[in-house]
């Protein structure tokens, strides 16, 4: 039996209970159940509104994003708890999921006194695909026991027998949230062996089938199975379900549910639902209800903590290297270039013409495809903002223990941090001399959008296609285009003209001359390996905790709430790239190369090829899925989550580059 969690919110409209808490227990067997100061002086009428219309946003946004909810979760003896039934889907495809009604059971047919009601979603639980219809013929009340009652009764057709069978052989389960605590549990069971209806058995189902069938008069037992079905294995479909509720005074603390009265599926078999309900009291806090469904033998294994060791090893040897570079050999090339003419003509090695020095006059040159190259480093510097502010928020408010709250606050920190892109974008496009920052800025702020909209189109329609659950629904992508054109164009405007304004006043340490200076033949195979080798270190870094990222984004039972870890392996991995990023630099400089722009950018970007290939053998060999919509989200997911991936590391090796260039050019004495 299963009882786990999703990070869904069920924002209850109707229902007198509502909440913003969830959780996702594991198995329990025993139970089962912003950029740089603007230097500038933009007009304060421009400037002080964009700021201030950000931060008004960022404060409205907040109650919204951290609070773990207004409502206190308290009831009356006897007042009755809203049973909210979710999605179903196979056990080994954890994003292919279907609605609720998708099984064909009685449950939520409407009826006589019997009103089923939609709850309204979030953006968070709209973009995760969830469903969210009430129960209302699971009558449970708070504090008071229920012995075994009835849901409903049916007889399958042969129809809906061959589809319930196929769903139980793919180990369908299905999710119901109570007080905004989750349960998830299997459809049905296998049949390890053949039906026997023998006297024993219809003494067994007599006993547990004591409820009535509409229109019928009590029966001494259910009719047995067909005689062509004898002997044969049936998958069989759980009837009963026997809810455990735990209370402190008068809040829920826990929900469990265990299922039970397994009866064989085939043509014209009769379906009796039942359910029955416990409560017993805890001392366990209503703060710390949704710590039962962390598993912190798994994400606090000693081989977590290593990962952290090595990275940190990691970044201090390659600190060491750059420290190396910056105090040993850059001493040596500033002391001979720093040398006087007739120190140079007693020198044996004053001839020496070559080395970093020698292209001062064009490595402030303007990139190749300016406009392209500013598009992805404000872009990167963009998703780099929108991940620290999540890490941020999540470490303060346990993200994980809030329905939603993950999706929600990337949506909303995403809009805003658009700010920050904005001015890295215009304050790099006017530092070269870009033309046309206009129709730029308008690629900066859709580049990312419409990478993000061209998976969503695939994955959507695919969903479409198979009528699931993570269809986006028309309400939820209105509002995220209105809050798009609300907020982030513009912020992404006063940020461009921000960054501009900055960069206004901003001088290179070299003139860069008129004529191009040639560039000296390298081996072929030179940028290539030095992507590739830059691009595997910092992956070195990455790839332990990846592992758990991965583990808890595309599992059933594992919820990601040590997010102290990752952010303090994201803050290893910058300095790491910024490390690889000065190594490749002066290298490169060093063979009279001055495109280090591009160089910087692809070198430490090229880390998301080896996440990206780590990804595949991941879904190969550590899970199950299958089918062409379960391929489909996988593939587009990890493709999106390594092409942010790549433009934050790009964006960080280019600023750390760019720092390096301009400390060692301003203290050469340029000829």
């Amino acid at each position: 039996i299963l009882a786990h969690a999703v990070p869904v919110r069920a924002a209850v409209s109707k229902a007198r209970r509502g909440g913003r808490r969830f959780g996702m227990p594991r198995v329990d067997h025993t139970r089962r159940a912003m950029g740089p100061a603007c230097r500038s002086s933009l007009p304060l009428c421009a400037g002080c509104f964009s700021l201030r219309v950000m931060l008004c946003l960022l404060a409205a946004a907040l109650p919204w994003l951290a609070a773990a909810g207004k409502d206190t979760h308290e009831y009356k003896p006897g007042e009755s708890l809203v049973v909210w039934t979710d999605k179903v889907g196979p056990y080994n495809n954890p994003q292919e999921t279907y609605k609720y009604d998708a099984l064909g059971l009685c449950e939520l047919e409407e009826g006589d006194n019997v009103h089923v009601e939609q709850a309204d979603l979030s953006i968070g639980e709209a973009l995760g695909g969830h469903e969210l219809y009430s129960s209302p013929r699971l009558d449970i009340k708070f504090g008071v026991e229920t012995e075994r009652r009835k849901v409903c009764d049916m007889v399958l057709s042969a129809e809906l027998a061959a589809d319930l069978a196929a769903k139980i052989d793919d180990n369908y389960w299905y999710q119901l949230f109570i007080d905004d605590l989750p349960i998830w549990a299997f459809v049905g069971e296998h049949s390890k062996f053949s039906f026997d209806a023998s006297r024993f058995s219809r003494l067994l189902q007599n006993r547990n089938r004591t409820v009535e069938a509409p229109g019928q008069e009590a029966q001494s037992g259910a009719p047995p199975v067909p005689k062509h079905l004898k002997g044969k294995p049936l998958p069989r479909i759980f009837t009963h379900r026997h809810f455990v509720l735990f209370r402190n005074g008068n809040q829920v603390i826990e929900v469990d549910m265990e299922p039970s009265d397994p009866w064989p599926v085939y043509p014209g078999a009769p379906l009796n639902f039942t359910y029955s309900a416990v409560w017993y009291v805890t001392n366990k806090d209503f703060e710390t209800r949704t710590n039962r469904y962390l598993d912190p033998t798994f994400f606090e294994h000693k081989v977590h903590w290593f990962s952290i060791v090595n990275s940190f090893m990691l970044c201090l040897f390659l600190c060491a290297v750059v420290a190396i570079i910056l105090m040993k050999t850059l001493k040596k090339d500033f002391t001979r270039y720093a040398a006087s003419e007739a120190d140079e003509l007693e020198s044996l090695d004053g001839g020496d013409e070559s080395g970093w020095k020698q292209v001062n006059g064009d490595v402030f040159r303007r990139p190749d495809r300016l406009a392209v190259f500013t598009v992805l480093y404000a872009s990167g510097v963009h998703v780099a903002c929108t991940i620290f502010s999540v890490l941020v928020f999540s470490m303060v408010n346990s993200y994980y223990a809030q329905r939603g709250a993950t999706a929600t606050s990337f949506v909303i920190s995403y809009l805003i941090t658009v700010l920050a892109g904005g001015y890295e974008g215009g304050r790099v496009f006017r530092m070269f001399g870009g033309q046309h920052w206009k129709r730029t800025s308008v690629y900066q702020c859709l580049f990312l959008p419409g990478v993000a909209f061209a998976g969503f189109i695939l994955i959507n329609t695919t969903a479409i296609a198979y009528r699931a659950t993570m269809t986006v629904p028309l309400k939820t992508i209105i509002v995220i285009l209105i809050m798009f054109l609300a907020l982030c164009v513009p912020l992404h405007t006063a940020g461009t003209l921000l960054g501009r304004q900055a960069a206004k006043s901003g001088t290179f340490p070299c003139r860069v001359h008129h004529l191009k200076r040639p560039i000296p033949t390298k081996h072929w195979l030179f940028t290539p390996v030095m992507m590739v080798t830059a691009g595997l270190v910092p992956f070195g870094c990455l790839f332990i905790e990846l592992y758990f990222i991965l583990s808890a984004v595309w599992s059933h039972n594992k919820i990601y709430y040590v997010y102290g870890f990752m952010f303090a392996i994201l803050l290893l991995l910058c300095l790491v790239i910024v490390c690889v990023s000065i190594t490749c630099t002066y290298v490169l400089l060093n063979a009279e190369d001055y495109r280090w722009q591009w160089q910087s950018f692809l070198c430490c970007s090229s880390t998301s090829m080896y996440v990206f290939l780590y990804t595949i053998h991941y879904f190969f060999n550590s899970t199950q899925m299958s089918g062409f919509l379960q391929t489909v989200y996988y593939l587009v997911t990890s493709l999106n989550l390594c092409i942010g991936l790549g433009l934050v590391c790009g964006a960080l090796g280019f600023a750390g580059a760019s720092k390096f260039v301009f400390l060692i050019y301003s203290n050469i004495k340029a000829e």
